[in-house]
This record gives structure tokens, C-alpha cells and sequence, in this order.
């Protein structure tokens, strides 16, 4: 009985403290704060673990021990809300409220070649019965992928349009049924990724559209080493390390990317969207420091259970519209499509 007692108690305590430290992960990103980073994207199994504790107290004499799962379960209720939304806390939307209707789409479109087939022409067709004001792209079709007539015949009901230019990165966008008036294009240094901020102009009124492709985690450049049949323990371990280290600096540079993006959004003079492929969790650094005055779309009026990277089981929200105060949601939806490897964003509002 002692051994049990010491036992519970032990792991009470640990995966308290690892919901604690995951916590303090996803708002610091200096110094040995850094591997806390790698908590974030164990949220799930944490908050899991810490759930089938609670259930146990409830069953010992002591039941007043689940109050420290519940607690650590509490400390991410900000994150759960992130990722689940019951339908019965939002009012239903009101089209008729006034201001200019917006519909805004963000998509990682895999150069919409995914599962080896061409998907642009499908994925444009669904696009375009959406009827979006602005659509961002990450991982665009570029020339490599399709002619570039091929993608102007695909997206002709887009007026205005920004491709990035810079081929040493991944292919960025911003379509756009109003006038595009200026754009500024970051290039990360030391990475493939970008991203895009656009002033368009609205009726008689300027809003900054700000499309953002962070740093990738490299899991997908290390998973087929690491779960191939055949290889040796040494090469598996090897491939181990590598990804840690990968995942380590490329967490770095999704922190750097997303102060300078708080940064940007801080110096508007103008309301502010904010969407794209964060690579990361509503439990990490980058959604915290880029989402800090913001609204979440999905918390805003989303329902249900939401993801948006559709492998690694659909546990991984990465996808993300946020929005400054001068807009308000009506509906928030991420639909389960075939063309990528991620799901679509679309989010429906009004600019007041």
C-alpha cells in the first residue's frame, strides 16, 4: 500500500510540474526556455495523463489529490478553448449586423500537388463557391509545379494578387478582391519560409492583411528514417538526435519570426487579419506572442474540435485567423479536403 501511495504521489507531482513547465513553454522563448518548447507539442498526452489521474483519485480515500490534476488540467483551459469550442457557447451568427462583409480563406496548398495528384483546378473551383474577399496561400503552386497560365486560368476570378518573387523560398501569396495597395515581403533569414503584409483597401477604408509562414518542425524529414522497416537501432537513434536538434533551432526561429511579426502588427495603422501555417500549437510561443491583442477566429465563433494539420493522427491545430478589434466573427470553419496536407481556414465576419 505504501508503494502505491508513494508511487501516486510521485506521479502526481511529476506531471503537475510538466503541465506546469509545458505552460511557462508556451510564453518564454529565451535562453533554456527554448526546450521547453518541445512540452508544447506534448500537450495533449500531458493533459491525458493528467486526466486519468484525476479519475483515479476519485476512486482512493483521499479524493481531495484531484484537485492537483484538475489544476493542471485548469492551467491549459486557455489552450483547450484553442482547440474545442461547444456549440452552445456561441450566440448563432447574425448576417444582417452592420458593417462590410468579409469572407477571408487561408490554406497551405502543398503547391497543391498532394498524394501525388495535381489539385489546383479542384481546389480553385471550391475556392471560388466560397465567394473569398482575400485568400492567402503558403506553399503556393509555383512554376515548378504548374504553368503560370495554368494558375491564372484556375484563379481568374481573383482582381488583385501577390506572389512573392523570391524563389529561394516558398512560394507565398495573397489574392484579393479589392485593391492591393502596397505589400512587404519578409524573408526569414536562414530558412525557406516568409511572409506577407499587404495593405488593401476596402471600400474607403485601408485594413493590413498579414500572411505568415513560419518555420517548419522538420518532424516530416525525420519520420520515415526514424519509423522505416529495417533500420538499425544506431541509424534510428542517430535520426533522433538529429530531429531534437532540428526541432531546437527551428523553435528559435519561430520565436524570432513571431516577435517580428507582434512587431509589425504593434506599428499598423490600420486594422489587422493575421493568418497563415504558424507550424505550431495554440500551446506554443508563436501562437501566444503573434495572437497577444488579437482575436482568435476559431475562439471567437468556432465549433467543435478543431485541427488543421491532417497527419500525425489530426491532434495539431497549426492553421490560424486572428483578427483586431475593428472586425467581428460570424462563422469559423476548417473543412476536411483532399488537396493538401492541411485543412483550409475560412472565417466570415464584418469590418465595422
Amino acid at each position: 500500500m505504501r508503494r502505491w501511495t508513494r508511487l501516486n504521489n510521485t506521479l502526481l507531482l511529476f506531471f503537475a510540474v510538466l503541465s506546469a513547465l509545458c505552460l511557462t513553454g508556451g510564453y518564454y522563448a529565451d535562453g533554456i526556455c527554448i526546450w521547453l518548447s518541445f512540452l508544447t507539442l506534448l500537450v495533449w498526452p500531458i493533459l491525458a495523463v493528467n486526466l486519468l489521474l484525476l479519475v483515479i483519485q476519485l476512486f482512493t480515500k483521499k479524493k481531495w489529490k484531484s484537485t492537483v490534476p484538475l489544476l493542471a488540467i485548469l492551467l491549459h483551459a486557455d489552450y483547450l478553448s484553442a482547440v474545442y469550442q461547444p456549440s452552445c457557447w456561441h450566440k448563432p451568427a447574425v448576417f444582417e449586423q452592420a458593417g462590410t462583409p468579409l469572407t477571408v480563406v487561408t490554406y497551405n496548398a502543398s503547391h497543391f500537388y498532394w498524394d501525388r495528384k495535381y489539385t489546383m483546378n479542384e481546389a480553385a473551383a471550391y475556392i471560388k463557391q466560397l465567394q473569398p474577399d482575400i485568400i492567402c496561400f503558403q506553399e503556393a503552386p509555383g512554376d515548378g509545379y504548374y504553368h503560370r497560365d495554368s494558375i491564372r486560368y484556375a484563379f481568374d476570378y481573383v482582381l488583385y494578387k501577390y506572389i512573392s518573387r523570391r524563389t529561394d523560398h516558398l512560394p507565398t501569396t495573397i489574392y484579393s478582391r479589392y485593391p492591393i495597395h502596397s505589400v512587404k515581403a519578409l524573408y526569414y533569414k536562414n530558412s525557406s519560409n516568409m511572409s506577407l503584409i499587404a495593405d488593401v483597401r476596402i471600400n474607403n477604408q485601408y485594413i493590413r492583411v498579414i500572411n505568415n509562414h513560419f518555420e517548419t518542425t522538420s518532424v516530416n524529414a525525420y519520420r520515415g528514417i526514424i519509423t522505416a522497416p529495417g533500420k538499425s537501432l544506431k541509424i534510428r537513434a542517430k535520426a533522433v538526435k538529429n530531429l531534437i536538434l532540428q526541432m531546437k533551432d527551428n523553435n528559435r526561429k519561430r520565436a524570432i519570426q513571431a516577435d517580428s511579426i507582434h512587431a509589425e502588427i504593434q506599428r499598423s495603422p490600420y486594422p489587422v487579419i493575421v493568418c497563415g501555417d504558424f507550424n505550431d500549437t495554440p500551446a506554443s510561443y508563436t501562437y501566444h506572442r503573434v495572437k497577444k491583442g488579437l482575436t482568435d477566429g476559431f475562439q471567437d465563433v468556432g465549433n467543435g474540435y478543431q485541427y488543421t494539420f491532417r497527419q500525425l493522427y489530426r491532434l495539431w491545430r497549426i492553421d490560424y485567423v486572428f483578427y483586431s478589434n475593428e472586425f467581428s466573427g460570424l462563422t469559423y470553419i476548417s473543412p476536411e479536403l483532399f488537396f493538401s496536407d492541411h485543412n483550409m481556414v475560412i472565417w466570415r465576419g464584418k469590418l465595422q
